[in-house]
């Protein structure tokens, strides 16, 4: 079985969930808190699991591979069980052009400014006033 190491709150996580369930994939769930315990993504447990200390991250069925970064992870489950549940791709290359940069305008784009650890270095390394912050954010 698939094991996805997840936090509830992190939008990265949540597509590869939503792949998952739209594959119809059975997958074990650990949970990963990236806040509790100082964030529980920096210890050496999971930093060797995925040395970028994020989520998600995905461990093979034969627990041979971890992978990392949603949108890579979502390709492999089209790639590995493309007849299983919905198409997560268009058939047709211009198609699938068009959601990978769909996709890539939320992680690419939107995602960095919203995510934990960029908020954070603004307050506690740049010391950014919460009002400065969320001007910026």
């Amino acid at each position: 079985m698939l094991t996805l190491y997840t936090y509830f709150r992190s939008s990265a996580a949540y597509r590869v969930r939503i792949a998952l369930g739209l594959k119809g994939l059975p997958y074990d769930s650990r949970a990963v808190h990236l806040v509790k315990d100082g964030g529980q993504q920096h210890t050496s447990a999971y930093r060797a699991l995925n040395p970028q200390a994020l989520v998600p991250s995905l461990q093979t069925e034969e627990g041979t591979a971890t992978l990392t970064q949603s949108l890579a992870i979502i390709e492999y489950l089209e790639e590995t069980a493309p007849g299983q549940g919905c198409a997560l791709l268009p058939a047709d290359a211009l198609g699938r052009a068009r959601v990978r940069a769909l996709a890539q305008a939320v992680a690419c784009d939107i995602h960095p400014l919203n995510n934990l650890r960029v908020l954070r270095y603004l307050t506690h390394e740049l010391g950014v006033s919460e009002e400065q912050k969320n001007a910026w954010y």
